[in-house]
This record gives C-alpha cells, sequence and structure tokens, in this order.
C-alpha cells in the first residue's frame, strides 16, 4: 500500500498521505500476568502491557500515556518508543513523535536511515517544510526497501510485551516471614504495667518532679542568694529550719520583698522514708552566699516562710546547667505567664 501511494509522488501533499497509512499495529494477544517480562521490571512490563491493550482497543491516547510511564520508569528500553511514536502518531501529538523518533535516533543511530519517511512526515506534521522536503526527496529512493521497517518493530514491541518471564524463586528471608505472620496475626496490644492511682497523684508521685511541672506549678520563680537559717529547739526530717535567702532576680512572679524566708525541705515529699541515722547538723545547710534557684507554688508565705515545690526539689543549685533548663522552658512558654 505505501508502496503504491509513493510511486504517486506528484506533490508533497500525496508523499505525506503515503507515509501516514503506511503505520499500523499487529494485534497480539497480551496476558495479564505479574511477572518481570523481557523488559527485567514488574512495573515497566505492566506499563507496557497497558499500553498494548490500549492499542487493541484503538485507544491511542490511554496508550501513549502508558508508554510515556514505562518510558519514564526505563528511559533506555529503546522499543519502548517505538510504540511512543505509533501512538503519538495516531493521536496527532506531533511534539511527542518527534521526542520518540529522536530518542531511537540516539540510542540507534542506524535507523534513522530506515524511517527517513516517518521523520519527514513528523517534521512536514510540525511546520517545519523546509526540513521536510529534503528528508521526504530521500525517503522516496528507498521507501520499498523500508516499507516494513517500522510494522517490524512494533510487531517485535508486541512480541516481546507478551512474553512471560517469572521472577526467579528464591526463599523468604525470617523478617519477610514475620511481616507476613504479622499482616494476618490479629493486633495483640501490648502488655503494660499496671499503675496505681496513688503513684501517679502530682503532690505524691515521682512523676511530678519535673521542671516543667514546677514552672507550670509555681507562682514564683527566682535565684537567690543564701544568707543563713534560723536556729529552732527541734529540727528533724520532716521539721526543718527556715532558711533565709535573698532575692537576687525573679524569672517569674510579682514583686516580692527581696528578704525571703523559706522552709527548708529535707526530702521531695512524695512518701520518702529518712535515711538510716538521719540527724540534723549545719553541715546539711547550703554555703552562705550561694545562689539557689527556687520554686515555690505560692507567692506569699504561710506560717511565716515560703513552701518550696515539693519540698527540696523546688530548691536547686543556680549553676549554669540548672539556669539553663530554666531559661530553655521559660522561653518556650515566653508570653504565657
Amino acid at each position: 500500500m505505501f508502496k503504491k501511494k509513493a510511486l504517486m509522488a506528484s506533490s508533497l501533499s500525496l508523499l505525506l498521505t503515503a507515509v501516514g497509512a503506511g503505520l499500523f499495529t499487529p494485534v497480539l494477544a497480551v496476558d495479564n500476568l505479574d511477572d518481570v517480562g523481557l523488559f527485567g521490571s514488574i512495573t515497566v512490563t505492566r506499563q507496557a502491557r497497558e499500553a498494548a491493550r490500549a492499542v487493541k482497543q484503538n485507544q491511542w491516547p490511554t496508550a501513549m500515556q502508558a508508554y510515556q510511564r514505562a518510558i519514564a520508569l526505563d528511559p533506555k528500553a529503546t522499543d519502548l518508543y517505538y510504540g511512543l511514536y505509533n501512538a503519538a502518531a495516531h493521536v496527532g501529538d506531533w511534539q511527542q513523535v518527534s521526542v520518540a523518533l529522536e530518542a531511537i535516533f540516539q540510542e540507534d543511530p542506524s535507523a534513522k536511515a530506515h524511517l527517513l519517511a516517518e521523520y519527514g512526515q513528523c517534521l512536514a506534521s510540525s511546520g517545519r517544510l523546509e526540513e521536510a522536503i529534503p528528508v521526504l526527496k530521500k525517503a522516496l529512493l528507498t521507501v520499498d526497501a523500508d516499507a516494513n521497517y517500522m510494522p517490524d518493530k512494533l510487531r517485535a514491541l508486541m512480541v516481546k510485551t507478551e512474553t512471560v518471564k517469572e521472577v526467579p524463586k528464591r526463599e523468604l528471608t525470617q523478617a519477610e516471614k514475620d511481616r507476613m505472620i504479622a499482616e494476618v496475626t490479629k493486633y495483640k496490644p501490648p502488655t503494660r504495667e499496671l499503675v496505681h492511682g496513688e503513684d501517679v497523684r502530682g503532690d505524691k508521685s515521682d512523676f511530678a518532679l519535673t521542671l516543667e511541672n514546677a514552672y507550670s506549678s509555681c507562682e514564683f520563680i527566682g535565684i537567690c542568694t543564701y544568707e543563713g537559717y534560723t536556729k529552732a529547739d527541734i529540727v528533724t526530717f520532716y521539721h526543718p529550719p527556715v532558711a533565709r535567702f535573698h532575692i537576687d532576680t525573679i524569672l517569674k512572679g510579682p514583686k516580692l520583698n527581696r528578704e525571703m524566708p523559706v522552709r527548708f525541705e529535707f526530702h521531695d515529699k512524695t512518701g520518702d522514708e529518712p535515711p538510716k541515722d538521719w540527724k540534723f547538723s549545719d553541715d546539711k545547710m547550703p554555703k552562705k552566699g550561694s545562689k539557689w534557684l527556687l520554686f515555690t507554688e505560692m507567692a506569699i508565705p504561710t506560717n511565716g516562710a515560703f513552701e518550696t515545690y515539693h519540698g527540696n526539689f523546688g530548691r536547686l543549685e543556680a549553676t549554669d546547667t540548672n539556669l539553663d533548663k530554666i531559661y530553655k522552658i521559660i522561653e518556650l512558654h515566653r508570653g504565657q505567664q
């Protein structure tokens, strides 16, 4: 058919019509198996087969899109560009026809001599007539010899597409077996140790002993200097002396009298028993002039002294590390005071 029309080359339009009429697609059965095929990839094979099914049903836009996806997965699969060319030519998308031909020529330079008619048609249809005319004239000289070149490539592509090649079988790894078992096994919540309600009470639990909780619970936080303590007749583990502090810097809370009496607890009020043979002495108190971070839940004294948050937990040495911790929390809560 192509030969007969090519001989009627009295005008360029007749020649272009002849080239266009030379396109055809063989009809082959396409299996829907999930295998790597001759493309060596399940996903590429799947897209190529989707394109082949669309070709059989003359759904050319669908075929073109499927070939584009397959090529995106494997740009080096030159034979897929023949499928893209065929589908794009049927759609009339000459930009994609040009992409397909240029890729074919790049991967297989020898193919260009056999596809002059197709190339000339692409140039002419793209409005590049001056370039198309010499190519089409040259195509006339080899039209008989090259008439079956494109159809043979398309037929070979279809055969390759429908060829089944199973993925080599291998032993599953233990991780894969475990994952498969987990997917079909009913979910079982992890066993957790029961926690008694008393263990999470804010006033008795160790869970409350965090600087974040201290910051949120306290009306006053300040950097203070220890100046000494008021001696009492009886000082025990649960009956501490009153320490005298001077407020140097207020980090949170209202302005208070700079002289701050504080109940100097020796425990954190979570029910801990006193150490064996514990007895009060001056060495249980800080060094005079030392700097401390004090946290008090209320900004007013109770019974003549301020109560620190959870006893001795609310009294930290004002080291660089401890100061940095509280400054970090203050920064996080900036604007919420």
